[in-house]
């Protein structure tokens, strides 16, 4: 008995030192982060296009936790990200300023809150070959100025049904491309449908022409349908970047700035490491849509369909002042316009104070300065 009670102490005491040990090693790697508890939490919403996704990546590489965030992702279609914030499923999301300003009167808390991305050749009009669309390039090959390209491109619509989805940059995109071209709204049928319902319903021969996102545009030039036209020739350049409510972003302005201090590292480190960031984002992307979006593809999508700003600088530069190429008063004047008079989608102009990017850069400024470079 004394034997047994003396090995049982024994053990005892080698497995309070062990225990004593782990503890020390577990503060020890928690140590230039702070504890979960210390970690505040972030729940991102995110919807599967190669650009909304960038900021799984700042997870990947641990920069949301060095930061002092505990962030977590939940994916959502495009059209389920507003609903999503309006529940508190999500405390922030990737979206646009066309969704703030098409959802606001509805939830006057929602807020743009900063951007990062300027979808500049993104949205294509797609059309369905057996129809027998001629391109901008095919107008002007026969010796027509752009413009005039642009025109005909366009009336050809007229009479045709059109796939895509209302309430977003995709519907302005086409409600504006029809009435700038004097098409009237009855002389053209819309089909609403999330992107990727309307790109199942188009390719089983739904509609004559269509409009979504990247990844659908990828799959149809893939099989053969005809990008009849692109960025601004639909549109003005739809902005991209952070929403939110405006209650949790006065509650977390902190963990806010953080987090955009990470996707400009993110977006940085996407420019020198395109191949390993290209795998991880279509690899999501096609495991979500089928899209079979390949690296190469991404590239050229990051490179010459879209600009990501590097630094607070390159936002000021492109976005922020009035003669950037993506201003934001352009397009968020042009979305008050469509959704106001012309598809008559919201009851009254969505004002100005619920852009927050001008406030919130003024306080990244103050806290990282405007010309950030490496990751």
């Amino acid at each position: 008995m004394k034997r047994t009670s003396k090995v049982l102490s024994l053990l005892l005491i080698i497995a309070l030192a062990m225990s004593a040990c782990g503890g020390a090693s577990e503060k020890k790697e928690q140590a230039g982060n702070g504890s979960k508890e210390e970690l505040t939490k972030i729940t991102i919403g995110v919807s599967p296009f190669q650009d909304t996704l960038l900021p799984i990546i700042g997870e990947e590489k641990g920069w949301f936790e060095e930061e002092g965030l505990d962030v977590s992702f939940e994916m959502l279609a495009w059209n389920a990200v507003m609903p999503a914030l309006a529940s508190g499923s999500v405390d922030v999301a990737v979206y646009n300023t066309t969704g703030i300003v098409s959802g606001h009167n509805k939830m006057e808390e929602a807020i743009f809150l900063y951007p990062w991305n300027i979808f500049t050749e993104g949205q294509a009009m797609m059309g369905r070959p057996d129809v027998g669309f001629k391109t901008v390039e095919d107008f002007e090959a026969e010796g027509m100025s752009h413009e005039d390209a642009v025109k005909e491109t366009a009336l050809q619509l007229k009479g045709k049904t059109i796939v895509t989805t209302m309430g977003s940059d995709m519907g302005k995109s086409v409600i504006e491309v029809t009435e700038n071209n004097g098409i009237a709204r009855e002389d053209f049928e819309v089909i609403d449908m999330d992107p990727d319902q309307g790109l199942a319903a188009f390719i089983s021969g739904t509609g004559d022409a269509y409009v979504g996102g990247i990844p659908q545009r990828t799959r149809l030039e893939k099989e053969g349908y005809t990008t009849m036209l692109v960025g601004p020739d639909l549109a003005p350049v739809p902005i991209n970047g952070w929403i939110s409510t405006d209650s949790f972003t006065k509650e977390n302005e902190e963990a806010l700035l953080k987090l955009q201090h990470v996707m400009f590292k993110v977006i940085r480190y996407t420019e020198e490491n395109m191949e390993e960031v290209g795998n991880i984002i279509t690899d999501k992307i096609n495991s979500e849509t089928g899209a079979g979006m390949t690296v190469d593809q991404f590239e050229k999508y990051f490179t010459e369909i879209e600009d990501f700003p590097g630094n607070a600088a390159l936002v000021n530069e492109n976005i922020l002042d009035e003669k950037g190429f993506g201003y934001w008063k352009r397009t968020w004047d042009n979305d008050n316009k469509y959704f106001v008079e012309v598809d008559k989608l919201i009851p009254k102009e969505v004002p100005y104070s619920a852009f927050k990017g001008e406030e919130f850069q003024q306080k990244y400024l103050d806290k990282y300065g405007a010309d950030e470079s490496g990751y």
